[in-house]
């Protein structure tokens, strides 16, 4: 037989699954590992230049936020007195 329209082009892309998830199923199976690791969530509001400051201290110690935080809190809250 002859194919008369030619080879069939594939779409551009990656091709779909069919199992595609929503941002927030993303966003709950990543708070649950975390939770699973015994993580837990803290949200604060800071003064611009106290983020500043901390966005500094990480760029230069090459350290996550969540590192110096909890290492402020441990240095700080939880010493023994």
């Amino acid at each position: 037989m002859i194919d008369l329209l030619g080879p069939i082009k594939r779409g551009r892309g990656r091709p779909a699954t069919g199992a595609a998830k929503t941002s927030a199923q993303r966003q709950k199976e990543r708070r649950d590992r975390l939770r699973d690791d015994g993580k837990a969530f803290l949200t604060v509001h800071v003064d611009a230049q106290v983020l500043e400051g901390l966005k500094a201290y990480i760029r230069f110690k090459d350290i996550t936020p969540d590192q110096v935080i909890e290492k402020l809190l441990r240095q700080q809250l939880l010493r023994k007195r």
